[in-house]
Protein backbone atom coordinates (compact mmCIF):
# COMPACT_ATOMS: atom_id res chain seq x y z
CA UNK A 1 0.00 0.00 0.00
CA UNK A 2 1.48 3.34 -0.78
CA UNK A 3 1.13 6.23 1.80
CA UNK A 4 -2.09 7.33 2.84
CA UNK A 5 -3.73 3.92 2.23
CA UNK A 6 -3.70 4.16 -1.41
CA UNK A 7 -2.60 1.65 -3.90
CA UNK A 8 0.82 2.23 -5.51
CA UNK A 9 0.93 3.57 -9.07
CA UNK A 10 3.07 0.84 -11.53
CA UNK A 11 5.26 2.56 -13.92
CA UNK A 12 7.94 1.34 -16.51
CA UNK A 13 10.55 4.07 -17.79
CA UNK A 14 11.92 4.03 -21.29
CA UNK A 15 15.40 5.24 -21.54
CA UNK A 16 18.18 5.26 -19.25
CA UNK A 17 19.86 8.85 -19.99
CA UNK A 18 20.30 11.68 -18.73
CA UNK A 19 16.75 12.86 -18.26
CA UNK A 20 15.45 9.42 -16.55
CA UNK A 21 16.73 10.94 -13.17
CA UNK A 22 14.70 13.93 -13.54
CA UNK A 23 12.10 12.05 -14.67
CA UNK A 24 12.30 10.03 -11.05
CA UNK A 25 12.80 13.10 -8.81
CA UNK A 26 9.41 14.06 -10.28
CA UNK A 27 7.50 10.61 -9.34
CA UNK A 28 5.01 10.70 -6.10
CA UNK A 29 5.78 8.44 -3.23
CA UNK A 30 3.09 6.30 -4.25
CA UNK A 31 4.63 5.01 -7.69
CA UNK A 32 6.08 1.92 -7.87
CA UNK A 33 9.02 1.37 -10.92
CA UNK A 34 9.15 -1.74 -12.13
CA UNK A 35 11.88 -1.34 -14.42
CA UNK A 36 13.88 0.74 -17.31
CA UNK A 37 12.93 -0.23 -21.10
CA UNK A 38 15.07 0.45 -23.62
CA UNK A 39 16.17 -0.08 -27.23
CA UNK A 40 19.94 -0.95 -26.87
CA UNK A 41 20.34 -4.40 -26.55
CA UNK A 42 23.76 -3.89 -24.70
CA UNK A 43 22.01 -2.80 -21.93
CA UNK A 44 20.01 -5.28 -20.92
CA UNK A 45 20.25 -7.84 -18.25
CA UNK A 46 22.26 -4.52 -16.39
CA UNK A 47 20.40 -2.62 -13.69
CA UNK A 48 19.48 1.37 -12.81
CA UNK A 49 18.75 2.73 -9.79
CA UNK A 50 18.26 -0.95 -8.54
CA UNK A 51 15.99 -1.88 -11.45
CA UNK A 52 16.32 -4.26 -14.47
CA UNK A 53 16.86 -2.72 -17.61
CA UNK A 54 15.15 -4.33 -20.06
CA UNK A 55 13.76 -4.93 -23.95
CA UNK A 56 10.75 -3.32 -24.81
CA UNK A 57 8.97 -6.27 -26.08
CA UNK A 58 10.09 -8.43 -22.80
CA UNK A 59 9.32 -5.36 -20.45
CA UNK A 60 6.01 -4.65 -21.39
CA UNK A 61 4.72 -8.16 -20.71
CA UNK A 62 4.04 -7.32 -16.92
CA UNK A 63 1.46 -5.85 -16.03
CA UNK A 64 1.57 -2.30 -15.57
CA UNK A 65 -0.32 1.22 -15.23
CA UNK A 66 1.81 3.79 -17.14
CA UNK A 67 4.48 3.35 -19.16
CA UNK A 68 6.75 6.91 -18.86
CA UNK A 69 8.82 8.08 -21.99
CA UNK A 70 12.11 9.31 -19.92
CA UNK A 71 13.92 11.02 -22.93
CA UNK A 72 14.21 14.65 -24.74
CA UNK A 73 13.73 13.48 -28.24
CA UNK A 74 12.47 11.63 -30.21
CA UNK A 75 8.96 11.27 -28.72
CA UNK A 76 7.04 10.45 -31.89
CA UNK A 77 9.00 7.33 -33.06
CA UNK A 78 8.67 5.71 -29.14
CA UNK A 79 4.99 6.53 -29.22
CA UNK A 80 4.92 4.87 -32.70
CA UNK A 81 7.09 1.88 -31.30
CA UNK A 82 5.34 1.12 -28.39
CA UNK A 83 2.04 1.30 -30.21
CA UNK A 84 2.79 -1.43 -32.75
CA UNK A 85 3.99 -3.64 -29.57
CA UNK A 86 0.09 -3.21 -28.49
CA UNK A 87 0.14 -0.27 -25.88
CA UNK A 88 -2.48 1.47 -25.40
CA UNK A 89 -1.44 5.16 -26.14
CA UNK A 90 -3.74 6.42 -22.65
CA UNK A 91 -0.96 4.38 -20.60
CA UNK A 92 2.03 6.10 -22.20
CA UNK A 93 3.08 9.30 -20.45
CA UNK A 94 5.58 11.66 -22.29
CA UNK A 95 6.44 14.03 -19.75
CA UNK A 96 8.54 16.31 -20.69
CA UNK A 97 6.27 17.74 -23.90
CA UNK A 98 2.85 16.60 -22.74
CA UNK A 99 0.08 18.34 -23.78
CA UNK A 100 -1.36 19.94 -20.70
CA UNK A 101 -4.84 18.87 -20.97
CA UNK A 102 -3.20 15.91 -19.51
CA UNK A 103 -2.39 17.49 -15.94
CA UNK A 104 -5.01 16.21 -13.71
CA UNK A 105 -4.73 12.14 -14.76
CA UNK A 106 -0.97 12.73 -14.77
CA UNK A 107 -1.26 14.29 -10.84
CA UNK A 108 -1.66 10.68 -9.72
CA UNK A 109 1.89 10.15 -10.82
CA UNK A 110 3.79 12.98 -11.04
CA UNK A 111 4.21 16.22 -8.89
CA UNK A 112 3.33 18.14 -11.69
CA UNK A 113 5.05 21.47 -10.62
CA UNK A 114 8.46 19.69 -10.86
CA UNK A 115 7.68 18.44 -13.88
CA UNK A 116 6.52 22.04 -15.35
CA UNK A 117 9.94 23.47 -13.87
CA UNK A 118 12.27 20.92 -15.88
CA UNK A 119 10.65 21.08 -18.90
CA UNK A 120 10.63 25.04 -19.04
CA UNK A 121 14.48 24.39 -17.72
CA UNK A 122 15.04 21.76 -21.16
CA UNK A 123 13.11 25.09 -23.36
CA UNK A 124 15.62 27.84 -21.72
CA UNK A 125 18.51 25.56 -22.15
CA UNK A 126 17.61 25.30 -25.61
CA UNK A 127 17.02 28.61 -26.12
CA UNK A 128 20.51 29.63 -24.48
CA UNK A 129 22.40 27.23 -26.53
CA UNK A 130 20.38 29.10 -29.96
CA UNK A 131 21.63 32.91 -28.59
CA UNK A 132 25.18 31.66 -27.91
CA UNK A 133 25.40 30.62 -31.40
CA UNK A 134 23.37 33.31 -33.29
CA UNK A 135 25.97 36.00 -34.00
CA UNK A 136 28.12 32.75 -35.72
CA UNK A 137 24.50 32.01 -37.73
CA UNK A 138 24.44 35.66 -38.49
CA UNK A 139 27.94 36.50 -39.26
CA UNK A 140 27.84 34.01 -42.09
CA UNK A 141 24.33 35.11 -43.46
CA UNK A 142 25.72 38.58 -43.92
CA UNK A 143 29.66 37.83 -44.75
CA UNK A 144 31.16 40.25 -42.64
CA UNK A 145 34.00 38.75 -42.11
CA UNK A 146 34.57 39.88 -38.47
CA UNK A 147 34.30 36.08 -37.12
CA UNK A 148 36.61 32.98 -37.60
CA UNK A 149 35.61 30.51 -39.48
CA UNK A 150 37.69 27.31 -40.73
CA UNK A 151 38.23 26.78 -44.36
CA UNK A 152 35.88 23.91 -45.52
CA UNK A 153 35.63 22.98 -49.16
CA UNK A 154 32.85 21.08 -50.09
CA UNK A 155 31.98 17.85 -50.76
CA UNK A 156 32.03 17.68 -54.26
CA UNK A 157 35.75 19.59 -54.53
CA UNK A 158 36.57 16.34 -51.91
CA UNK A 159 34.91 13.57 -54.68
CA UNK A 160 37.11 15.47 -57.20
CA UNK A 161 40.68 14.93 -55.06
CA UNK A 162 39.68 11.48 -54.31
CA UNK A 163 38.82 10.64 -57.54
CA UNK A 164 40.99 12.06 -59.84
CA UNK A 165 44.23 12.85 -57.48
CA UNK A 166 43.55 9.55 -55.73
CA UNK A 167 43.72 10.73 -52.25
CA UNK A 168 42.67 9.22 -48.48
CA UNK A 169 40.38 10.90 -47.04
CA UNK A 170 39.46 10.58 -42.99
CA UNK A 171 36.53 12.27 -41.33
CA UNK A 172 35.71 13.77 -38.55
CA UNK A 173 32.06 14.29 -36.63
CA UNK A 174 30.41 14.80 -33.32
CA UNK A 175 31.78 11.32 -32.23
CA UNK A 176 35.57 11.77 -33.43
CA UNK A 177 35.60 15.37 -31.93
CA UNK A 178 34.39 14.05 -28.52
CA UNK A 179 36.83 11.89 -28.33
CA UNK A 180 39.39 14.24 -29.90
CA UNK A 181 38.82 16.23 -27.04
CA UNK A 182 38.67 13.44 -24.44
CA UNK A 183 34.89 12.28 -23.87
CA UNK A 184 33.96 8.74 -24.45
CA UNK A 185 31.12 8.24 -26.99
CA UNK A 186 28.63 5.04 -27.49
CA UNK A 187 31.03 3.62 -29.60
CA UNK A 188 34.38 4.07 -28.81
CA UNK A 189 35.66 4.93 -24.85
CA UNK A 190 38.09 7.17 -24.52
CA UNK A 191 41.39 6.64 -24.66
CA UNK A 192 44.71 9.03 -24.31
CA UNK A 193 46.29 7.16 -27.36
CA UNK A 194 43.10 8.00 -29.88
CA UNK A 195 42.75 11.15 -28.37
CA UNK A 196 46.30 12.48 -29.70
CA UNK A 197 45.95 10.94 -33.19
CA UNK A 198 42.99 12.60 -33.42
CA UNK A 199 44.54 15.60 -32.63
CA UNK A 200 47.82 15.08 -35.22
CA UNK A 201 45.11 14.21 -38.01
CA UNK A 202 43.21 17.34 -37.94
CA UNK A 203 46.93 19.58 -38.54
CA UNK A 204 48.49 16.93 -40.39
CA UNK A 205 49.16 17.64 -44.45
CA UNK A 206 50.15 14.79 -45.67
CA UNK A 207 50.15 15.29 -49.84
CA UNK A 208 47.83 12.33 -50.68
CA UNK A 209 45.59 12.94 -47.97
CA UNK A 210 42.26 15.11 -47.11
CA UNK A 211 40.88 15.58 -44.06
CA UNK A 212 37.06 16.41 -43.64
CA UNK A 213 35.18 18.39 -40.90
CA UNK A 214 31.54 18.88 -40.53
CA UNK A 215 30.21 22.32 -41.96
CA UNK A 216 28.92 23.63 -38.49
CA UNK A 217 30.74 26.72 -38.03
CA UNK A 218 28.43 29.49 -40.03
CA UNK A 219 24.70 29.02 -40.91
CA UNK A 220 22.63 26.16 -41.86
CA UNK A 221 21.55 26.63 -45.21
CA UNK A 222 18.86 24.03 -46.01
CA UNK A 223 19.11 22.28 -43.20
CA UNK A 224 16.29 20.54 -41.15
CA UNK A 225 15.15 22.02 -37.95
CA UNK A 226 16.38 18.82 -36.04
CA UNK A 227 19.76 19.33 -37.47
CA UNK A 228 20.63 22.92 -36.69
CA UNK A 229 19.24 22.62 -32.90
CA UNK A 230 21.67 19.53 -32.43
CA UNK A 231 24.68 21.48 -33.99
CA UNK A 232 23.94 24.48 -31.57
CA UNK A 233 23.42 22.17 -28.85
CA UNK A 234 27.07 20.90 -29.84
CA UNK A 235 29.07 24.34 -30.62
CA UNK A 236 27.51 25.42 -27.23
CA UNK A 237 29.16 25.20 -23.57
CA UNK A 238 32.55 26.60 -24.95
CA UNK A 239 32.72 23.57 -27.71
CA UNK A 240 33.41 26.49 -30.44
CA UNK A 241 36.20 27.44 -29.06
CA UNK A 242 38.08 23.93 -27.94
CA UNK A 243 37.12 22.67 -31.62
CA UNK A 244 38.91 25.73 -32.84
CA UNK A 245 42.24 25.85 -30.62
CA UNK A 246 43.00 22.16 -31.94
CA UNK A 247 42.20 22.95 -35.82
CA UNK A 248 44.58 24.70 -37.85
CA UNK A 249 42.89 27.58 -39.01
CA UNK A 250 45.01 28.13 -41.87
CA UNK A 251 44.54 24.65 -43.07
CA UNK A 252 42.13 23.83 -46.01
CA UNK A 253 39.63 21.16 -44.52
CA UNK A 254 36.56 19.57 -46.59
CA UNK A 255 32.78 18.99 -45.31
CA UNK A 256 32.61 15.46 -43.97
CA UNK A 257 28.43 15.75 -44.79
CA UNK A 258 29.92 14.09 -47.83
CA UNK A 259 28.78 10.74 -46.52
CA UNK A 260 25.41 11.99 -45.45
CA UNK A 261 23.71 14.09 -48.42
CA UNK A 262 20.02 13.23 -48.03
CA UNK A 263 18.35 13.26 -44.57
CA UNK A 264 19.60 16.14 -43.18
CA UNK A 265 18.29 18.93 -46.05
CA UNK A 266 14.74 20.40 -46.21
CA UNK A 267 15.43 19.93 -49.78
CA UNK A 268 16.28 16.92 -51.22
CA UNK A 269 15.76 16.99 -54.64
CA UNK A 270 19.18 16.72 -55.69
CA UNK A 271 20.26 13.62 -53.28
CA UNK A 272 20.28 11.54 -56.07
CA UNK A 273 22.52 13.52 -58.07
CA UNK A 274 24.71 13.47 -55.01
CA UNK A 275 25.13 9.69 -54.83
CA UNK A 276 26.34 9.11 -58.37
CA UNK A 277 28.56 11.98 -57.86
CA UNK A 278 29.88 9.58 -54.37
CA UNK A 279 29.78 6.25 -56.59
CA UNK A 280 32.37 7.66 -59.02
CA UNK A 281 34.83 7.40 -55.92
CA UNK A 282 34.92 3.17 -56.38
CA UNK A 283 33.83 3.18 -59.58
CA UNK A 284 35.65 0.14 -61.61
CA UNK A 285 37.66 -0.29 -58.52
CA UNK A 286 38.27 -3.36 -56.49
CA UNK A 287 37.67 -2.96 -52.83
CA UNK A 288 38.74 -3.78 -49.32
CA UNK A 289 35.49 -2.78 -47.75
CA UNK A 290 36.95 -2.53 -43.65
CA UNK A 291 33.55 -2.08 -41.42
CA UNK A 292 31.59 -2.92 -37.93
CA UNK A 293 30.74 -6.60 -37.55
CA UNK A 294 26.77 -5.49 -38.41
CA UNK A 295 27.15 -2.88 -40.56
CA UNK A 296 26.73 -4.65 -43.91
CA UNK A 297 27.81 -1.50 -45.93
CA UNK A 298 25.90 -2.21 -49.71
CA UNK A 299 24.29 -5.53 -49.15
CA UNK A 300 20.80 -5.49 -50.30
CA UNK A 301 21.16 -2.45 -52.75
CA UNK A 302 23.23 -1.20 -55.76
CA UNK A 303 25.71 0.61 -53.93
CA UNK A 304 28.59 -0.66 -54.73
CA UNK A 305 27.09 -2.21 -58.50
CA UNK A 306 29.70 0.06 -60.17
CA UNK A 307 32.98 -1.71 -58.30
CA UNK A 308 34.68 -4.07 -60.03
CA UNK A 309 35.09 -6.70 -56.84
CA UNK A 310 34.66 -6.69 -53.30
CA UNK A 311 36.13 -8.35 -49.98
CA UNK A 312 35.13 -7.09 -46.40
CA UNK A 313 36.86 -7.39 -42.62
CA UNK A 314 34.65 -7.27 -40.62
CA UNK A 315 35.50 -5.71 -37.43
CA UNK A 316 34.43 -4.94 -33.58
CA UNK A 317 31.25 -2.55 -33.93
CA UNK A 318 32.35 -1.34 -30.36
CA UNK A 319 35.36 0.29 -29.16
CA UNK A 320 37.10 -1.21 -32.21
CA UNK A 321 40.48 1.20 -31.71
CA UNK A 322 41.36 -1.81 -28.76
CA UNK A 323 41.77 -3.69 -31.98
CA UNK A 324 43.76 -1.27 -34.06
CA UNK A 325 47.01 -3.15 -34.71
CA UNK A 326 44.95 -6.22 -35.94
CA UNK A 327 42.79 -4.59 -38.41
CA UNK A 328 45.40 -2.41 -39.70
CA UNK A 329 47.63 -5.38 -40.24
CA UNK A 330 44.82 -7.33 -41.58
CA UNK A 331 44.20 -4.80 -44.74
CA UNK A 332 48.06 -4.31 -45.41
CA UNK A 333 47.52 -8.59 -46.37
CA UNK A 334 45.13 -7.04 -49.47
CA UNK A 335 46.63 -6.30 -52.48
CA UNK A 336 47.78 -2.34 -52.24
CA UNK A 337 46.07 -1.02 -55.44
CA UNK A 338 42.70 -2.00 -53.63
CA UNK A 339 40.21 1.44 -52.79
CA UNK A 340 40.03 0.78 -48.76
CA UNK A 341 36.41 1.83 -47.83
CA UNK A 342 36.15 2.17 -43.74
CA UNK A 343 33.30 2.59 -42.07
CA UNK A 344 34.33 1.88 -38.28
CA UNK A 345 33.72 5.35 -36.43
CA UNK A 346 36.76 7.01 -34.96
CA UNK A 347 38.97 4.10 -35.53
CA UNK A 348 38.57 4.38 -39.09
CA UNK A 349 39.61 8.45 -39.41
CA UNK A 350 43.22 7.07 -38.15
CA UNK A 351 43.09 4.00 -40.10
CA UNK A 352 42.48 6.30 -43.33
CA UNK A 353 45.62 8.39 -42.30
CA UNK A 354 47.95 5.24 -41.53
CA UNK A 355 47.23 3.87 -44.56
CA UNK A 356 48.18 6.93 -46.46
CA UNK A 357 51.03 7.37 -45.13
CA UNK A 358 51.68 3.18 -46.36
CA UNK A 359 50.96 4.71 -50.07
CA UNK A 360 47.36 3.11 -49.58
CA UNK A 361 44.35 4.62 -51.14
CA UNK A 362 41.81 5.03 -47.85
CA UNK A 363 38.73 6.45 -47.50
CA UNK A 364 36.29 6.84 -44.46
CA UNK A 365 33.25 6.58 -46.09
CA UNK A 366 31.13 6.30 -42.58
CA UNK A 367 26.98 6.42 -43.16
CA UNK A 368 27.09 6.72 -46.61
CA UNK A 369 25.00 3.46 -47.04
CA UNK A 370 22.25 3.96 -44.59
CA UNK A 371 21.85 7.23 -46.02
CA UNK A 372 21.30 5.61 -49.20
CA UNK A 373 18.97 3.03 -47.75
CA UNK A 374 16.94 6.31 -46.15
CA UNK A 375 17.01 7.50 -49.90
CA UNK A 376 16.35 4.40 -51.63
CA UNK A 377 13.09 3.87 -49.20
CA UNK A 378 12.08 7.95 -49.31
CA UNK A 379 12.47 8.14 -45.72
CA UNK A 380 11.80 11.51 -43.87
CA UNK A 381 13.41 10.45 -40.74
CA UNK A 382 16.27 8.01 -39.23
CA UNK A 383 14.71 5.02 -39.33
CA UNK A 384 16.05 0.78 -39.10
CA UNK A 385 17.10 -1.01 -42.09
CA UNK A 386 16.12 -4.88 -41.89
CA UNK A 387 20.12 -6.37 -41.16
CA UNK A 388 22.09 -3.61 -40.40
CA UNK A 389 23.03 -1.61 -37.39
CA UNK A 390 21.68 1.96 -37.52
CA UNK A 391 22.09 3.59 -34.04
CA UNK A 392 20.17 6.63 -34.98
CA UNK A 393 17.11 5.17 -35.41
CA UNK A 394 14.71 4.22 -32.37
CA UNK A 395 15.26 -0.18 -32.71
CA UNK A 396 17.72 0.25 -35.01
CA UNK A 397 20.59 -1.31 -32.83
CA UNK A 398 18.73 -4.64 -33.00
CA UNK A 399 19.68 -6.70 -35.96
CA UNK A 400 18.79 -9.67 -36.94
CA UNK A 401 20.85 -11.87 -38.94
CA UNK A 402 18.44 -13.44 -40.71
CA UNK A 403 18.35 -11.65 -44.14
CA UNK A 404 22.33 -11.93 -44.67
CA UNK A 405 22.48 -13.01 -48.35
CA UNK A 406 24.85 -15.24 -49.86
CA UNK A 407 26.98 -12.38 -52.06
CA UNK A 408 27.59 -10.84 -48.38
CA UNK A 409 28.82 -13.82 -46.89
CA UNK A 410 31.40 -15.10 -49.77
CA UNK A 411 32.55 -11.31 -49.68
CA UNK A 412 33.75 -11.67 -46.09
CA UNK A 413 37.70 -12.24 -46.08
CA UNK A 414 38.73 -12.08 -42.75
CA UNK A 415 37.02 -11.24 -39.21
CA UNK A 416 38.70 -9.64 -36.26
CA UNK A 417 36.41 -10.79 -32.89
CA UNK A 418 37.36 -8.48 -29.50
CA UNK A 419 39.63 -9.94 -27.24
Amino acid sequence: MGLNGGKFVKVLLFGVGANTKKVISCLKEETEILGFLDNDAQKWGNTYEQKNILSPQEGIKQPFDYLILSVAKGYDRILEQMKNYGVEEDKIIWPFSFPHEKYKEWRKVFYIEELIYWEMNQRIEEMSFYLKNLKYETAAKLEKGEIAFPKILSAEKAIHEIVKNRKSMSRYGDGEWDLALGYDNSFQKSDKRLQERLKEILVSNLDNHIVAIPDIYGDFPNRTEEFKACFRRHLGSGRREQEYAILDMEKEYYDSFITRPYKDFVDRSNAGRKFEQIKTIWEGRNLTIVEGEKSRLGMGNDLFSNAASCIRILCPPINAFDQYHAIFNAVKETDKENLILIALGATATVLAYDLAREGYQAVDIGHIDIEYEWYLCHAENSIPIQGKYVNEASGGRIVSDEKVDNKYRKEVWKIIRER
